[in-house]
């Protein structure tokens, strides 16, 4: 899912000073190819909640489920409570957006330009839950020890490929575009500097 290309951050550096309606003209251009994706995205949020997994209590008969109650809820090393988030389909769907801004960079040090993200606790753990090979069950504190191999049963298939690129919302919409959207980005940014470079300012070799 992730392209690698060379030149477009000082590409876009030099469009600010130089040329910023051109800037503008590949932004529209690659906007208007993301938020559809980000938009199809969103519509794979389950509503109300995942696999009408309702019942994430722990002794909570009568009581309203809360992040502090949720059997779901784990522990830090020091033995706090670290709160499990709750499931809110608008809060989801809200926190699958698009950005033209670079990302925070990974731990390889790369940063993204031009992607789809999810900003909600909740949403993520939907989007990723059960990529890894093994499932596992350490932090829960919950009466079933299986607990976390059936949340993550009930959570649905993950789509994609690799991996490290598989989903339920994003990955999967990423997935069923069928790499188009991928490459009419990569087409408007490869337009653009060839544009700047050689026939805008006759700056090619």
């Amino acid at each position: 899912m992730p392209v690698s290309l060379d030149g477009v951050k000082e590409t876009i550096r030099s469009l600010r000073k130089v040329d910023p309606e051109l800037l503008k003209e590949m932004n529209k251009e690659i906007r208007a190819v993301m938020v559809p994706l980000r938009d199809k995205a969103r519509g794979y949020a389950p509503s109300p909640v995942p696999g009408n997994l309702y019942g994430w209590n722990e002794n909570t008969v009568g009581r309203k489920i809360t992040a502090r109650n949720s059997a779901f809820r784990t522990f830090n090393t020091e033995g706090r409570l670290r709160l499990f988030p709750l499931y809110d389909h608008a809060t989801v769907v809200k926190g699958i957006y698009y950005s033209q801004a670079p990302s925070k960079r990974n731990k390889n040090g790369w940063r993204a330009l031009y992607f789809v993200g999810n900003r909600s606790a909740a949403g993520s753990i939907y989007e990723t839950a059960g990529r890894a090979t093994e499932p596992s069950n350490k932090g829960y504190r919950s009466n079933n020890p299986n607990a976390g191999e059936f949340f993550v049963s009930r959570m649905g298939p993950l789509y994609g490929d690799k991996q490290s690129e598989r989903g339920r919302m994003i990955f999967r919409a990423w997935k069923e575009d069928e790499n188009k959207a991928e490459m009419a980005v990569v087409t408007a940014i490869t337009n653009t500097i060839n544009a700047f470079n050689q026939g805008r300012y006759g700056l090619g070799a």
